[in-house]
This record gives structure tokens, C-alpha cells and sequence, in this order.
């Protein structure tokens, strides 16, 4: 890519899904609930790239992991059963705690939905999740996969 950031186009990570016929509706399309399945299959396999664990148990036994305080997706065309979806998947910010994904669906070279996930790091302690600061090393990890890696985000926010 020659140094410059990935454009919108070319997001700094990727998967490819086929659908399978449990992906489909009775229109014979895939269900609008997978492409949440999707992103959250595309962010974990991120997050495996990236060497960021997505459950860690401390000392204590509580937890710090990545709970979801928002999820959207935007369709534009129908994809059906046997098609090949490519996913792409960029960070779009780094904050204090928080990560926020966007995602790109295309099949066969055209585009198919659009969709973004916020989730937040979090401490769990018998049930409650209370937001915790993202260690530096995780989100230097996270930043590699940003459209503008290297401009380092604003970390003071959530």
C-alpha cells in the first residue's frame, strides 16, 4: 500500500463467509440478524489477528472483556445462499475504553451492507460490567488496524 493509509475501499482487515442455507430467510436471502453474526465472527477473528484476547480472567476472578453499547447495519443489496461474502472490518476510533468498528460487506466485487460496532472494555465483577481503561498495548494493537494508523486517536474519550 506504499505507506499511505488503506482508503474506505481497502479496509486494513478481512474474511470471507459463505452463505449457508441457515443464513437465508424465506425469500431465499440472507436474514438481516446474520450480518450482526458476521461482524461479531469478523471482530473476533480481528481481535485474534491483532493479538488482543477477548476474555481475560484476573486474580480476582473477575473479567475484562468487550461488551457491545451499540451495533447498527445498513443494507443495500441481497445476498443469497451459496454466495461469497467478503468482510472487511477497520477500526474507526481508539477511546480511553472504547473500540469502534466499521465493517464493509461486498459479494462478487459489488456492495452489500455497511455496518459499525461499539464496544467497550470493561471489568466484570459478579455480573457488572463497569467501563475500564483499555491498556496502551491493546490499543497500540487495535490503532495497526485503523484507516488512519498512525494519527493516533484521541484516547480521552470513552
Amino acid at each position: 500500500m506504499g505507506g499511505s493509509p488503506p482508503s474506505p475501499l481497502t479496509p486494513p482487515f478481512s474474511t470471507r463467509r459463505r452463505v449457508e442455507f441457515r443464513d437465508t430467510d424465506a425469500a431465499g436471502i440472507v436474514h438481516f440478524s446474520v450480518f450482526f453474526v458476521w461482524m461479531e465472527a469478523a471482530e473476533h477473528a480481528l481481535l485474534r489477528e491483532a493479538g488482543v484476547p477477548l476474555v481475560v480472567t484476573h486474580d480476582d476472578g473477575s473479567l475484562s472483556s468487550w461488551p457491545r453499547v451499540s451495533a447498527g447495519c445498513d443494507y443495500r443489496s441481497p445476498v443469497r445462499f451459496g454466495d461469497e461474502v467478503d468482510i472487511g472490518v477497520a477500526i474507526e476510533a481508539v477511546g480511553r475504553a472504547s473500540v469502534t468498528y466499521a465493517f464493509t460487506f461486498s459479494s462478487r466485487g459489488l456492495p452489500v451492507a455497511t455496518g459499525r460496532i461499539v464496544a467497550v472494555h470493561c471489568r466484570i465483577r459478579g455480573g457488572a460490567a463497569e467501563p475500564e481503561p483499555m491498556p496502551d498495548e491493546l490499543a497500540r494493537r487495535l490503532e495497526r488496524f485503523g484507516h488512519s494508523a498512525g494519527d493516533g486517536p484521541d484516547r480521552g474519550e470513552l
